[in-house]
């Protein structure tokens, strides 16, 4: 499976961008990096959801953001120094590729096209950072929870169903699990969704879209 970014360089840039960068999973509830690894690696997200927190003053977990299929984390890897100053925690098995900073500053420094798609990368990052700050700020829980459900949702054998945890979506929506537990149940009891063991189908996604727009 090849990512948009790498696909739509011209052929040259292409077959270099698939040298560099290597497929692998990474298994939930492990650590693919932590605050004071030197970042000399940048990751590309192909299936499944990474958390990036830090740890605040009473060693709380303080989640910074959740990247999903098509985004990049540990943009450090980018700059000539420094550490990823944060953890990366896959919340299911994820499948990334990565990539060295040293075939990273080659495939730059040889192909401006390259450089330019991660430009792009990181500034889609930078509006989805500014995109959930903005939520947090400004939207209720519900309308959270809604938008993360409809980002989560797959096809499934029932239908349209989201296999992500309490807990996992609690991290997505920027709540806590007790939050989310009792508005999911909300939900459950207006027939948008149905809960299931390790399961959530949804019912009715076109309401889910009129909540998350609120």
């Amino acid at each position: 499976m090849t990512p948009e970014f790498i696909a739509t360089l011209p052929p040259e840039a292409r077959a270099e961008a698939e040298r560099v960068f290597h497929s692998f999973t990474a298994r939930r509830s492990s650590y693919i990096c932590y605050p004071e690894d030197e970042a000399r690696t940048l990751y590309y997200v192909l299936e499944g959801w990474v958390r990036l927190f830090q740890l605040g003053p009473q060693e709380e977990e303080i989640t910074l953001t959740v990247v999903g299929a098509g985004d990049i984390f540990g943009e450090g890897a980018l700059l000539p120094d420094g550490q990823y100053g944060m953890f990366a925690e896959p919340l299911v098995d994820c499948e990334l590729l990565s990539a060295s900073r040293e075939d990273l500053l080659r495939l730059n420094s040889r192909f401006p096209e390259a450089q330019a798609a991660f430009v792009l990368l990181l500034s889609r990052r930078l509006r989805q950072t500014e995109e959930r700050l903005r939520d947090l700020r400004f939207k209720e829980v519900l309308p959270r929870l809604a938008k993360a459900l409809l980002s989560a949702m797959r096809r499934g054998k029932e239908g349209l169903e989201v296999t992500l945890s309490h807990q996992d979506l609690a991290h997505l929506a920027g709540s806590t699990r007790e939050t989310i537990t009792k508005v999911l149940g909300e939900l459950a009891m207006d027939d948008t969704i149905e809960l299931g063991y390790r399961r959530i189908l949804i019912l009715k996604p076109d309401a889910l879209r009129q909540v998350a727009a609120r």
